[in-house]
């Protein structure tokens, strides 16, 4: 299948997924897996970065305009966005990233699972902090940020496993 319209529709279903399923369901209030960042993160390697970016804010600001989160979400994914050119030249070597999109087969497990931990670490961080915006209670963030970092790498390690 053609590698665009494989991440339209990749693009499309995780967006139903999160807006349709994942966010009505609250897991004791401290778990909000984003598993529409895996589009972000699957995304081709040899993108240019302002294709990037704009693919990322866009992103956000659908889940902005369903969640009514005012910018939130678009901040946290251009951060990511950002960051994963940076985290793809320092973690991979140039044979690997030539081509195709970070994946398990592509990388290598232990590389895959510390772009995919670190991505969704900084995703979420953003997200939950400036949902708070605040250190109140700085605790229930931590938690929110752990408790549904944990979730989402669980889900996308395991849908590449599945996936392959």
């Amino acid at each position: 299948m053609n590698v665009w319209i494989e991440n339209i529709i990749r693009y499309i279903v995780l967006l139903l997924l999160q807006v349709l399923l994942v966010n009505n369901m609250q897991f004791m209030g401290v778990c909000s897996p984003c598993i529409y960042l895996l589009f972000l993160l699957l995304l081709p390697v040899g993108l240019p970065r302002w294709v990037e970016l704009i693919i990322g804010f866009l992103t956000g600001l659908v889940m902005d305009v369903f969640c009514n989160t005012l910018g939130i979400h678009a901040a946290a994914c251009v951060l990511v966005a950002y960051l994963r050119p940076l985290l793809i030249r320092n973690m991979v070597s140039e044979n690997d990233r030539l081509t195709g999109t970070p994946t398990r087969s592509s990388f290598g497990l232990s590389t895959f699972v510390k772009f995919v931990v670190i991505l969704v670490l900084v995703h979420h961080s953003a997200l939950f902090i400036l949902l708070a915006f605040s250190w109140h209670n700085w605790w229930v963030t931590l938690l929110q940020i752990v408790v549904s970092s944990l979730v989402s790498v669980f889900i996308f390690i395991g849908q590449d496993f599945l996936r392959r």
